[in-house]
């Protein structure tokens, strides 16, 4: 037998029949397993995702409860400490805090980009009021009212958003939004170019230039010491409230493709000013005008609030002697 021995001639002849039983068990997994994906595939057909609300006729938000909740955007990292200076922490917290307190333009600005600046700004100001509280300043009895009336108006302005914020939900943003927004046109907007000079008479000068022919352009480059002389002047579309007042009073009254015949004063220097076209914009998204809408809300409650504040709190008043003023009128009432 070629020097075979008997099992393995056994071996060899019995595994045909074990590759064809395993194959018949694979197939076996194969088809059921086919089953089972055949049967979820149905299952997902036919029920509605776990995450889909029982009625899609109603919203799947909720539309009445404040979505101003004063807990909701509390950082749970703003007691971390990024710096210490004599001791005294610095958090993250008073970071963002400071990020906050700039300019809308520096505010929106990336995190990592405003964080070391705003850092440095922090460490300095705490290392200036320990050498304050070493002189003893902080005990001057004019410092100390000024420490009370600072802290008295943090105080208000969080009592008021607080407050003010309970009646915000999404139900009142949308009524708000329908009510003075949808169905009306956006705002109108001008394109309009501009020349900054210092004084009044090379204004003129330019403005004779170019009604004599010459490029508002080419002219901007050449003269303009506004940022925009680069782009030649070129301000874009600007609405009114983009503007300050000289400048959109003039802007906006002046007709489309037009070169203001005059010198325009504004923020201390003379303008040369030309409006190109004029349009509207398109009516806006509630997405877009939310935020607007919810500062709008804020101020309408906080005005109310301020209004009634003293209800129910006996309140005195003095004359410039100190002698009690029986009948005290206050102002608009």
């Amino acid at each position: 037998m070629n020097g075979q021995s008997g099992d393995d001639v056994a071996v060899r002849t019995q595994r045909p029949d074990r590759v064809a039983g395993v194959a018949l068990v694979c197939a076996a997994l194969l088809f059921f397993s086919a089953m089972n994906v055949a049967f979820a595939q149905d299952a997902t057909k036919s029920a509605p995702s776990p995450v889909a609300p029982g009625d899609l006729t109603k919203p799947v938000f909720d539309t009445t409860k404040p979505v101003y909740d004063p807990g909701s955007g509390l950082d749970k990292a703003a007691s971390t400490m990024v710096a210490e200076v004599e001791g005294r922490p610095i958090t993250l917290g008073e970071v963002g805090d400071a990020i906050k307190s700039l300019p809308p333009a520096m505010s929106q600005l990336p995190f990592e980009t405003l964080y070391p600046g705003v850092l440095d700004q922090l460490v300095n100001q705490e290392a200036l009021v320990i050498r304050a509280q070493n002189l003893g300043i902080d005990e001057d009895p004019v410092v100390r009212r000024r420490l009370r009336a600072a802290a008295d108006h943090v105080l208000s302005d969080e009592y008021l958003r607080r407050e003010g914020s309970k009646g915000i939900t999404e139900a009142a943003l949308l009524e708000r939004y329908k009510r003075d927004i949808e169905g009306k046109p956006g705002a109108e907007e001008v394109h309009a170019r501009i020349i900054m000079v210092p004084a009044e008479n090379e204004a003129a000068d330019l403005i004779a230039e170019i009604k004599g022919g010459a490029d508002f352009a080419t002219v901007a480059r050449r003269a303009s010491k506004d940022t925009t002389a680069p782009g030649g002047g070129d301000l874009g579309f600007v609405t009114r409230e983009g503007l300050n007042p000289e400048m959109g009073a003039v802007i906006f009254a002046s007709p489309e493709g037009q070169l203001v015949p005059y010198p325009v004063r504004s923020i201390g220097n003379w303008f040369v000013v030309k409006v190109e076209e004029r349009r509207r914009r398109p009516t806006p998204g509630f997405a877009s005008v939310r935020e607007q809408l919810s500062h709008t809300l804020l101020q309408e409650a906080a005005t109310h609030l301020a209004q009634g504040a003293t209800e129910g709190m006996k309140v005195r008043h003095f004359d410039l002697l100190g002698q009690e003023v029986g009948d005290y009128a206050r102002p608009g009432r």
